[in-house]
């Protein structure tokens, strides 16, 4: 499987990014900028929340297209599918639409092919719009492997109206996926005596978005839920999707990850999991995390109430997982070689997870 390249430091945005009500309507005029035959590759909801609008447009502006419904995974065998499509019609230009896992598909096949790709992010759940970063997964949803593009997208189209369209559960998970840039980048960064510049401004970011988000995220949550939009709500958009990928740029060897993703990985092995969203499982692998640093209760206790006003209830129970003995110790094994793990300010042994996963359990229902 190609992997793709790990730059030392990748292109930390994409070319262009737009957030505007009503962007979906006029997007074939900027799209044409980029090629006029288009390969539209999104899951079946997302397209069907803005098809009409998106191919609209690219008729007007003179745009040919045709449409690929992407299910499952973001898995070699999903990639090699859409580019067999997108090889067939001579794609000019790769667009994405829908979630993380539909993103990070077109992102590689874009990339593989060597096209420009135009990312429309259905829900503000995860950065991956504007990372040039794919997480790479098994057809059964086990995490594999982490691919680095050649650059960032292209273009980046996000519709506040198209985001209060979709659950709100998907902007809950967009909303603890970007507060693990704080929590786990403030972990790392113990480990560095002298943290060069793009460190030190990716915690910065980091903390400035921890800031924001508590501050506006209830509202937003708020507005999402009653189906309208405002400043609080565009705000916490931009957190999730741009500025968290930013974050994960410039800070790839601190901010892009520590035990809240690896936990994330680790519960992959979990069938269960396969259903959650990712910022779900990343917002439990923060609590886990904050055990496992041994933080002071109070603290992890405000961190539990928050993410319970955010939606998130942080254990098994509450994720409707199953817990056992065996189970710990599975997602113990897989998260202490996870490669991420590495970034924690100290050595992780399966022993520390299974402890830190067992209290987590055993105390924060009682919170």
């Amino acid at each position: 499987m190609k992997k793709g390249v790990m730059r030392e430091y990748m292109q930390t945005a994409p070319v262009l990014y737009l957030n505007e009500e009503g962007l979906i309507k006029k997007s074939g005029q900027i799209v044409a900028e980029l090629g006029k035959r288009a390969l539209i590759s999104g899951g079946p909801r997302a397209l069907q929340s803005i098809e009409n609008d998106l191919v609209s447009s690219l008729d007007k502006a003179g745009i040919a297209w045709e449409k690929h419904v992407f299910k499952g995974e973001c898995s070699e065998n999903n990639i090699n599918l859409i580019m067999s499509k997108a090889n067939n019609i001579s794609a000019e230009v790769i667009i994405g639409v829908g979630g993380g896992k539909s993103l990070d598909c077109a992102k590689v096949v874009a990339d593989r092919c060597g096209l420009p790709i135009v990312t429309i992010p259905t829900i503000a759940a995860t950065c991956a719009a504007v990372t040039p970063l794919s997480i790479v997964y098994n057809d059964a949803g086990e995490y594999q492997l982490d691919y680095y593009l050649r650059s960032n997208p292209d273009l980046v189209l996000v519709d506040p109206i198209v985001i209060t369209n979709a659950p709100v559960k998907y902007f809950t998970s967009g909303i603890l996926d970007a507060l693990s840039k704080w929590y786990e980048g403030r972990a790392a960064v113990k480990n560095i005596d002298n943290p060069d510049i793009f460190t030190a401004s990716a915690i910065k970011l980091a903390e400035l978005l921890y800031t924001r988000i508590n501050k506006q995220g209830e509202e937003a949550i708020k507005l999402v839920r009653s189906k309208k939009t405002g400043q609080a709500l565009k705000d916490v958009i931009d957190l999730n999707i741009f500025t968290t990928g930013i974050i994960q740029s410039i800070g790839q060897k601190t901010c892009r990850g520590a035990a809240a993703h690896s936990i994330h990985n680790a519960l992959t092995i979990i069938e269960e999991s396969h259903e959650l969203l990712h910022g779900l499982k990343v917002g439990y692998g923060i609590v886990v995390q904050l055990f496992m640093e041994d933080l002071p209760e109070e603290e992890i206790k405000e961190v539990v109430y928050f993410f319970r006003k955010l939606g998130l209830e942080p254990s098994l129970k509450g994720l409707k997982l199953p817990y056992s003995k065996k189970i710990i110790e599975g997602v113990a094994q897989k998260a202490t070689t996870d490669p991420v793990m590495r970034l924690m300010p100290f050595k992780v042994s399966k022993e520390m997870v299974i402890s830190a996963i067992d209290k987590l359990e055993n105390t924060v229902p009682n919170y």
